[in-house]
């Protein structure tokens, strides 16, 4: 006698165990075989940046060695400021070629020590508009030849300050950093670096 298809089903049926382990073993051994191969293809940079120092404003002992050593040590205090107009270069003596005339609008009266390259239409129009311009507006070799000439004149100073106007995007910053580091040849220039507030 025929069985109902019901009764077959149910007879029929046998628990299955699924083993994956060997699967979990191919997974894991191809992660460790990624991650072991892409640590070779990516270069980890180090970069030296302190944050602003702060005194104490009752330790009277230690103001008076910080100013006994000011007076012993001339310090350059070089400072490159990323606006939207380009980079600013400052030291002790002042901006580094700066023109007290400046544009109409400009706050500070001076232009940039290095303006913007203004051979591209969007840094023509960023400049136009006062906005933050693209990484490719900044003139980064130019920069790098005003950090040999002021090493030359500072050999022992290895400081410098970094400052940039909100919006400015991070790898403008880091081009920046890496342009004021060493020049062409592997020479460290400016490798010691402090970033200070963002300006308005």
């Amino acid at each position: 006698m025929a069985r109902k298809p019901s009764e077959r089903s149910s007879s029929e049926t046998k628990p299955v165990s699924l083993n994956i382990t060997p699967y979990l073993d191919i997974v894991t051994s191809i992660m460790l075989f990624m991650m072991v191969t892409s640590t070779g293809l990516v270069q980890i940079g180090v970069i030296n940046v302190n944050a602003p120092r702060y005194a104490d404003p009752m330790d009277s002992g230690s103001m008076q060695q910080d100013q006994d050593q000011k007076d012993q040590e001339k310090k350059l205090n070089l400072t490159v400021g990323i606006t939207y107009k380009g980079l600013f270069i400052a030291g002790v003596g002042g901006v580094l070629g700066a023109d007290a005339g400046g544009d109409e609008g400009d706050n500070k009266g001076t232009k940039p020590t290095i303006p913007l390259l203004t051979g591209d239409p969007a840094c023509q129009d960023a400049l136009a508009k006062g906005v933050p311009p693209p990484a490719s507006c900044y003139d980064y070799s130019r920069l790098t030849m005003e950090m040999v000439r002021i090493k030359n004149q500072f050999p022992k100073e290895s400081k410098i300050i970094i400052y940039a106007q909100p919006d400015v995007p991070y790898d403008i910053l880091v081009k920046v950093m890496d342009a004021t580091r060493q020049d062409s040849s592997g020479r460290a220039l400016f490798f010691d670096v402090i970033l200070s507030p963002e300006i308005a």
